[in-house]
């Protein structure tokens, strides 16, 4: 989008109404259910990558937010496939997925070298190989009543929306507002070279992927004490150097990765792996993030970048706090 010509606070509005319209989807799936939604969610995503190619301008970035939020929430049915997972078919699931995003991101790099169209030909060629792996997928998808919900939300439903909320800053912020800040901060480097070394600070944070499932409660702990200490690194020194920058975030990520299949694993276990629960959590979790990144896109407009790192240091270590306190809790069970 900055490529594109349009502004950060245009960027930021529109990363927004994505997120608005995940958080209108999940309403949907919460009432209605939808069968094959990860067949639907790929075929989107191939809609996306034409867009891509033949419309980038301020309607066509719209239209593919529209897209990519309804994309991302029917997406989300694919926690009922994870039913027989261990914990470390969940570090192989989000080392994978890494993998894959480091690759996304870092080739952006070589649209200096072939042109946007030929880079978004070959993505968009891999998303039409989605659809074919994703419409060969074998699984039922569980009929759920609204009385399954409210009952689920009695055990679970505290507990789920105070993780939620705590943790939503971290999330828009690594998902969505890096490559944003680092741009608005450190405009003698092209997006294509901000694009380039992002996906090389993330290279190393594969293996921390893989390895997470053997991350213990004492080291959970201690990792949530030191992200909470880097991000106040971050927020002092975010401006003296790119590298510094992307130092403190590959460390910042480091840690959340050694935590997060532990933590994918508690939540979806906290699930029951219902796609209404899930659909409904990630509704409340959409509502949370379009706050979130309104927020950050009026403190991006004000150069209030610190402000957005004290915020989401001491609002992801609260979130720590409460899966630290659940593992505990089930470990003595």
């Amino acid at each position: 989008m900055d490529a594109s010509g349009l502004e950060s606070f245009q960027i930021g509005l529109i990363l927004t109404l994505s997120l608005v319209t995940t958080l209108a989807s999940y309403v949907f799936l919460v009432v209605f259910p939808v069968p094959r939604n990860v067949t639907l969610s790929a075929l989107m995503e191939v809609t996306i990558g034409l867009l891509l190619m033949f419309s980038r301008n301020i309607y066509g970035f719209v239209t593919i937010a529209v897209l990519m939020g309804v994309s991302n929430s029917f997406f989300s049915s694919v926690i009922i496939i994870q039913k027989d997972f261990v914990r470390k078919d969940y570090s192989v699931m989000m080392t994978l997925t890494s993998i894959f995003s480091i690759v996304g991101v870092g080739s952006f790099y070589l649209s200096s070298v072939v042109g946007v169209n030929k880079l978004l030909a070959l993505m968009t060629s891999a998303l039409i190989l989605n659809v074919v792996v994703s419409s060969r997928l074998k699984y039922k998808e569980p009929r759920e009543s609204m009385r399954d919900l409210f009952n689920s939300m009695k055990t679970v439903g505290k507990t789920l929306f105070s993780v939620s909320f705590f943790s939503v800053l971290r999330k828009v912020l690594t998902g969505s507002y890096i490559p944003l800040i680092l741009l608005s901060s450190f405009p003698d480097y092209s997006p294509q070279e901000i694009s380039l070394y992002l996906a090389l600070s993330r290279i190393p944070l594969i293996s921390f992927l893989y390895f997470g499932h053997r991350t213990n409660n004492k080291a959970f702990l201690v990792l949530s004490v030191v992200e909470l200490l880097l991000f106040l690194a971050l927020s002092s020194f975010y401006k003296f150097s790119l590298y510094l920058f992307l130092a403190l975030i590959l460390l910042i990520n480091a840690g959340g990765y050694l935590r997060a299949p532990v933590t994918e694993e508690t939540v979806v276990k906290m699930m029951n792996f219902s796609t209404k629960l899930s659909a409904f959590f990630n509704l409340i979790d959409m509502m949370f993030s379009s706050l979130a990144s309104t927020l950050f896109a009026f403190l991006i407009e004000l150069d209030l970048y610190y402000v957005i790192f004290l915020l989401t240091g001491f609002s992801s270590f609260l979130s720590s706090l409460m899966i630290y306190r659940i593992m505990t809790r089930e470990s003595k069970s």
